[in-house]
């Protein structure tokens, strides 16, 4: 799988070889200055580039680990990637062996490195909590992109919508006091407070 991960990088930083940039100050242009770092900051590409990259990574684990049935839904849920928030779903303690593997593989080929100082466990259910996953600390709640996710359902759920109003009552108490009109404050409404609702 290493290996997989690392032609695919190669064949992407092809994209950069010889790559040069210049400096333009009142119609004047500097000479080329060759870019030594893989990806140039502000480059366009770099975003896809790390989604095609964290894909990979998204595939394997959905191809090694079990997954969980979320709802009523038949196919089963392995991870959920935003940007570079991942969210990995154990089933099984068998899932931890092959989540490292997984992992280690696509740190050797990436570069990348899992920083296990932000890092978050929620043990659900039945899960032993005396068997550690990669030394990332348990917690009792945890946020999932600005989702609270507790050990308990209806726990989460209430906190979830708690801050879900106290935001939305603290940004329409702000906008109470301004000087909008009739037809502004409804669109306000509609379009800001209902979206984030």
């Amino acid at each position: 799988m290493a290996s997989v991960f690392h032609s695919f990088i190669q064949r992407i930083m092809r994209l950069y070889n010889n790559v040069t940039s210049g400096i333009q100050i009142n119609g004047f242009r500097s000479n080329l200055i060759p870019i030594k770092s893989l990806i140039r900051q502000g480059c366009p590409l770099s975003m896809l580039l790390y989604a095609i990259c964290l894909n990979l990574l998204v595939q394997s684990l959905e191809k090694n680990l079990s997954g969980i049935k979320i709802g009523r839904q038949q196919v089963r849920t392995t991870v959920v990637a935003y940007a570079d928030d991942v969210t990995i779903f154990l089933f099984c303690m068998a899932d931890i062996q092959k989540l490292k593997e997984t992992l280690l593989a696509f740190e050797a080929a990436t570069g990348a490195v899992v920083n296990i100082q932000k890092s978050q466990a929620l043990a659900v259910g039945t899960w032993d909590m005396t068997r550690q996953i990669m030394d990332i600390p348990y917690h009792k709640d945890i946020k999932i992109l600005r989702f609270q996710f507790t050990n308990i359902v209806n726990s989460a759920a209430i906190a979830t919508w708690s801050s879900v109003i106290a935001w939305v009552l603290a940004a329409a108490q702000d906008t109470y006091y301004r000087d909008l009109s009739m037809d502004r404050r409804i669109r306000f409404v509609h379009d800001y407070l209902l979206a984030k609702i």
